[in-house]
């Protein structure tokens, strides 16, 4: 049961240190890492030197690529079977590879990608950045997804970073003509239109270090409704899950209802969202209640539908549409 880990960094390198620590702590080693440098500096000798006696073969690429293009580099030279993905902020718990094999070989689940849910936390202990990793870790706030709810264990339409069968990512690929911020969901769904399918499990311990600046998140949300947008108008779908339909229905009729009351009452949708998410923050939250994330939330789903129409509007412009991130 060999596997590789494989990622792209760019100039973040404090935090693919960081991640490259949890990797080198498995429980179950890595036949190989495999790293693509789109960033300004060689980096080559300083992680040989974290990695030092350890039996893994260290492959590295340094190419100004796209996100999509060095992971499609990187997945190109695995010899293992199957490859794990890494993000520069991801930290993985020690038995992370131990378990996703595990499932993986479980003849019963016949799962080609697994995954777990990540938790999110914060960079620093200052308050902006707690309030990042608070909001990032609230489900309700991206409407209940599989892969945000917190000890899932199941079938899921997207996985966060992706434990893979090395043959049939090889033969899918992460998809460069709809080079979107955007892959993780795209290329599970091309697993699931080929029958191959994705599942998550709570054994698979996961930690992400979110943003330390609120501005970023809301720039993120911004970039998620944009490349939701891109992915709509390029690959024809408009609905990747039955939650996307449903969050649909909610939306249009919350609309209708505004509307049939008085088309100036569309200006209340921002306190119906507010609501919803403080609906959320008191059923879902079983820790401390914190109310002020809600409303911070609030911003982010309307950074988020900014973009979204953003991209909407920008159909004909085929440099944005291709675009990693908004510029």
């Amino acid at each position: 049961m060999n596997y590789s880990f494989f990622g792209t960094c760019a100039n973040d390198y404090d935090q693919l240190f960081g991640c490259l620590k949890t990797i080198l702590k498995q429980s179950i080693i890595p036949k190989e890492i495999i790293l693509v440098n789109a960033g300004c500096v060689n980096i080559k000798k300083k992680i040989l030197n974290i990695i030092q006696q350890k039996e893994i073969k260290f492959i590295y690429f340094e190419e100004k690529l796209s996100r999509v293009k060095s992971l499609n580099l990187a997945i190109k030279h695995s010899t293992s079977t199957y490859s794990f993905r890494f993000d520069t902020r991801s930290r993985f718990s020690k038995d992370y590879a131990k378990n996703a094999l595990k499932i993986l070989n479980d003849k019963f689940l016949n799962a080609y990608v697994v995954g777990g849910s990540p938790e999110v936390i914060p960079e620093s202990k200052n308050f902006q950045s707690i309030l990042c990793a608070e909001v990032m870790n609230r489900a309700y706030l991206f409407f209940y997804p599989k892969h945000r709810i917190k000890k899932y264990t199941g079938y899921s339409s997207s996985i966060y970073l992706g434990c893979f069968d090395t043959y049939y990512l090889k033969q899918i690929g992460f998809n460069e003509k709809k080079s979107l911020l955007s892959e993780d969901s795209l290329i599970i769904n091309d697993f699931l239109e080929r029958g191959l399918k994705s599942y998550i499990s709570a054994s698979i311990k996961v930690r992400y270090i979110s943003r330390k600046s609120f501005m970023n998140i809301l720039r993120l949300f911004n970039t998620y409704g944009y490349c939701r947008g891109n992915t709509i108008l390029l690959s024809k779908k408009v609905f990747i899950s039955y939650r996307h339909f449903f969050v649909f229905i909610i939306f249009v009729t919350v609309f209708l209802i505004l509307v049939n009351i008085s088309f100036y009452s569309i200006i209340f949708t921002p306190f119906v969202l507010f609501l919803l998410n403080f609906i959320g923050e008191i059923l879902t939250t079983k820790s401390f209640k914190k109310y002020y994330v809600p409303l911070c939330g609030t911003l982010c789903q309307f950074a988020w539908i900014i973009g979204f129409l953003w991209s909407m509007l920008s159909i004909f412009n085929r440099k944005n549409i291709e675009s990693n991130f908004i510029s």
